[in-house]
């Protein structure tokens, strides 16, 4: 099945629209027809007109090739409506509408038959019970009014969603507070047709997306195997990230009456996914922040070996204990090397400063101290990432530390990631970083999540580069 057109279509159609602004498909008829770059039009059997635009009366009415119809009615109507999509040779559709195999036997009945008609038709259908597609600029058919939620800016980061109120919620409130873009977010629901797999072969070869997230709560028989099969090609040019919920055998319960799915051993889930490449989240916080630090397309990292920078003891105790938690190494100093940095410090942050590591330049330092500091570590040959804890606090710091820092960052080809608290006045500061190439966490536990996120990666590549060179030594070579 080809989703190109459902992610990027020229003409789409909205069924269920009424004069009732608050109705969901009316929700969708109007943002599509007012704030995305698409030709929309609406359906109802009454016909009417909305916003000036005539309503006709069944999909076959219009007088375009549909790329996408959107269905939001009861869930009794949609598979008729389903049927003429698949006859008129529509290129998707997307079903919000619950009442499937969530809701019992005889929504379970209904999903089959939904099923049964959209392979009839080789026609892909994302849905039912979902939020759908918001592909900027293209199309959005998520139910709820833009006023309601954030708008993404574009961005290079995709998100596949089973819960189409946690990806609102979570994704988008996040991402926007760290200045994320997204090229497509998609909410599977039930997955009668299109699931995480077929997606993922879409998403693999999508110019726009350079990291995939999933939220996932669980598979059915064989969805789970066609899912790590779809990795196994896509990690190797891509970085796939999943958060999995429904661990516990209440949330187990709660998944199966959420959308009708089962949930796997957490376990065997772990160890599936990094035999496949796929970064696995162990918390909600973490997918956002192994997001946002790969957004920034950092080198992976393989020996885990960390230098932290900061002008406050306090944090870098913090630090510290969190490093050792994600599996990442400080690298200490030998007296050698604290002497040679101390005598390029300046005298009043050489005096006070620990520079074993963490590096405790104190609120004595200057922007200079933390330049020269952080040029001294990128140059060590026992350094992978470097780790800076900027706090603005002390007069002898300025505005212009972001981007003086991040200046010297780019000089290296090792990662740095600097936490900033997350303060308007600060801002400058921030934009310094992120804008030169430095991503900026919110908190310290944000800021070693992203360079566990680069670790992570790291020992996933390094681990297929060993089985693709096993793979090759045990090939008999041939006879010349």
């Amino acid at each position: 099945m080809d989703l190109r057109r459902m992610f990027e279509p020229k003409n789409i159609a909205v069924v269920g629209v009424s004069e009732n602004f608050l109705n969901p498909g009316t929700v969708i008829f109007k943002k599509n027809l007012h704030e995305m770059e698409v030709n929309t039009f609406g359906v109802n059997p009454k016909g009417g007109v909305i916003d000036g635009r005539e309503i006709y009366r069944k999909v076959s009415d219009i007088p375009v090739d549909l790329d996408l119809v959107v269905v939001a009615i009861r869930a009794e109507y949609v598979n008729p409506v389903v049927e003429e999509c698949g006859e008129v040779g529509v290129g998707g559709v997307v079903v919000i509408s619950g009442g499937f195999a969530e809701a019992g036997k005889e929504g379970a009945e209904r999903q089959n038959e939904l099923t049964r008609i959209a392979l009839k038709y080789d026609l892909p259908v994302i849905g039912p019970n979902c939020f759908g597609i918001y592909s900027p600029p293209y199309v959005d058919t998520f139910f709820l009014p833009s006023e309601r939620m954030v708008r993404l800016q574009p961005g290079n980061i995709a998100i596949i969603s089973q819960s189409g109120g946690f990806m609102v919620d979570h994704f988008f409130s996040r991402f926007y507070e760290r200045n994320l873009g997204i090229s497509i977010a998609v909410g599977v629901g039930n997955k009668a047709v299109v699931d995480e797999a077929m997606i993922l072969k879409y998403l693999e070869k999508d110019p726009r997306t350079k990291i995939i997230t999933f939220y996932i709560e669980g598979f059915r028989e064989g969805e789970g195997a066609r899912f790590l099969e779809a990795a196994r090609s896509c990690t190797e040019k891509k970085t796939v990230i999943v958060f999995r919920a429904g661990k516990t055998e209440t949330a187990k319960r709660v998944v199966a009456s959420h959308t009708g799915l089962m949930s796997t051993s957490p376990r065997l889930f772990s160890a599936a996914l990094k035999q496949n490449g796929i970064i696995e989240a162990r918390s909600e916080d973490e997918i956002v922040s192994f997001a946002k630090v790969f957004s920034f397309n950092l080198k992976p990292i393989e020996r885990g070996n960390v230098a932290i920078v900061t002008i406050s003891g306090g944090h870098g105790v913090v630090c510290s204990d969190l490093c050792a938690e994600a599996g990442l190494r400080l690298v200490e100093l030998t007296e050698e090397e604290q002497k040679d940095l101390r005598s390029r410090l300046k005298p009043s942050a050489a005096y006070v400063a620990t520079l074993k590591n963490p590096i405790d330049l104190t609120g004595s330092a200057t922007d200079d101290d933390m330049e020269t500091t952080l040029s001294f570590l990128l140059e060590k040959e026992d350094v992978d990432a470097v780790i800076i804890l900027t706090f603005p606090y002390p007069p002898a710091l300025s505005l212009t530390l972001g981007r003086r820092l991040s200046n010297t960052a780019v000089l290296y080809d090792k990662p740095v990631v600097a936490h900033v608290p997350w303060l308007p006045k600060y801002s400058m500061i921030v934009e310094g970083f992120e804008y030169n190439g430095v991503p900026v966490a919110h908190t310290i536990a944000e800021v070693v999540q992203m360079i566990k996120a680069l670790y992570l990666r790291g020992q996933l590549l390094k681990a297929a580069r060993e089985r693709t060179l096993e793979a090759v030594a045990k090939t008999p070579s041939n006879p010349a």
